[in-house]
């Protein structure tokens, strides 16, 4: 595929004027590890407010680790900020967003942000991983989090991995874009890495359709391909305030992403 980088760091003026978008041209946002709490929710409210001057964009993704520590006021305040957001959204679990001892396990998590949304047109599911087709391509929604204790490795576990293998033979036929908040590729951070993720490897490798990978936590920016597959990690927006535009169309095979800080 023919990749398109660009990092802007200062206006978006060009991204912020309507223009008509080619029908198979696909374009959202992604940004992650917002690690927002009560006190730095003004952060998260001004990107917010730019997030929704964007004319051409399909949806807005949150990538997990949404919220800095899991507590209910953490969790009314993210909610509260999502509701302001005027685009379609999606939104991922990470490493610090459920823990049932504290009465935010997955399912209620989920409960919440499905309610925040009702208002508007989202792709939300009562469960952590799920499919969404888009404008002719299938979304996968991929879990990796862990609700009984939290530790900084995800994990993709083998009922999830058995779905996951059952989707991709069942969409075969469709370009895929995965969206999670662990990434599978390599890091020198042994406190970051993805547990057994070879074993989600292994079950990639069965199948053809699967194009992108997006994905967050690490912290920094990166891109590769391996094994065919177009892995892209976008930079924690509590680091600098950074989150990616990312433009996809298969009809012309072209990826096109731009990191704005």
């Amino acid at each position: 595929m023919k990749i398109a980088e660009k990092f802007i760091e200062l206006l978006l003026a060009v991204f912020l004027i309507s223009g008509c978008a080619n029908a198979s041209e696909i374009k959202f946002i992604h940004i992650t590890d917002t690690n927002m709490n009560v006190n730095n929710a003004g952060k998260l409210l001004k990107t917010i407010r730019e997030l929704n001057q964007y004319k051409d964009v399909d949806f807005i993704v949150f990538g997990g680790n949404n919220i800095s520590k899991t507590n209910i006021d953490n969790l009314n305040t993210f909610l509260y900020l999502l509701k302001k957001v005027n685009k379609k959204t999606v939104v991922l679990l990470g490493s610090t967003d459920v823990l049932s001892s504290v009465g935010i396990d997955k399912k209620y998590y989920l409960k919440r942000v499905k309610r925040a949304r009702l208002m508007r047109l989202s792709y939300h599911s009562s469960k952590p991983y799920y499919t969404f087709a888009h404008k002719g391509c299938r979304f996968i929604v991929m879990d990796g989090s862990k609700q009984y204790f939290q530790t900084s490795n995800g994990y993709y576990n083998k009922n999830e991995l058995i779905w996951l293998d059952k989707q991709l033979n069942k969409y075969k036929d469709e370009n895929v874009v995965i969206l999670q908040h662990f990434p599978l590729i390599d890091t020198n951070s042994k406190w970051l890495e993805t547990a057994k993720k070879d074993e989600y490897l292994e079950v990639l490798s069965k199948h053809k359709n699967v194009k992108i990978i997006v994905s967050g936590h690490y912290g920094n920016n990166s891109e590769i391909t391996k094994d065919g597959i177009y892995h892209i990690v976008t930079e924690s927006y509590s680091k600098n305030g950074a989150y990616k535009i990312i433009q996809l169309d298969f009809s012309d095979d072209f990826i096109g992403t731009y990191l704005v800080k």
